[in-house]
């Protein structure tokens, strides 16, 4: 959330926490201030263009305290996942990743093996198919 729009939404927020208390001192004079939109933020001063944004809060004080408690427990549950992470990676700390297939190690030690195997093959040929010398007969006499 960019910096402008946490300020905006902080502010009502801060509109919406007043309401009850201004609706608790009805002859209050001072009205609960006026939120307007302006583009993508919100704030309490006019701009071109803005439009007014209703900020009333009609929650009965039970659906409040509802609130408020799934709130809680939302934050307890986050907690407790968070530390179930952390435990997680702890015991994850000096694993190697998984890896599916050979690695680059073992591929470059097959293809070696390969050309060894297939080197060795073609001297097997090459000897297997050259002539036996025989001696010259001039030289044999």
């Amino acid at each position: 959330m960019t910096r402008q729009r946490l300020h905006a939404f902080s502010l009502v927020i801060a509109a919406m926490a007043l309401l009850p208390a201004g609706a608790a001192q009805a002859q209050s004079p001072d009205p609960a201030p006026r939120v307007y939109r302006c583009g993508d933020s919100y704030g309490t001063t006019p701009c071109p263009g803005g439009k007014p944004v209703a900020v009333d809060d009609s929650r009965t004080d039970e659906q409040r305290r509802q609130a408020q408690a799934v709130k809680v427990q939302d934050a307890r549950l986050a907690d407790e996942l968070a530390a179930e992470r952390r435990a997680r990676d702890g015991a994850a700390v000096g694993q190697r990743a998984g890896q599916i297939g050979p690695s680059q190690a073992d591929l470059a030690k097959a293809e070696a093996l390969a050309a060894r195997e297939k080197a060795k093959a073609e001297r097997d040929a090459k000897k297997k198919n050259k002539p036996k010398r025989t001696p010259h007969p001039a030289k044999a006499a």
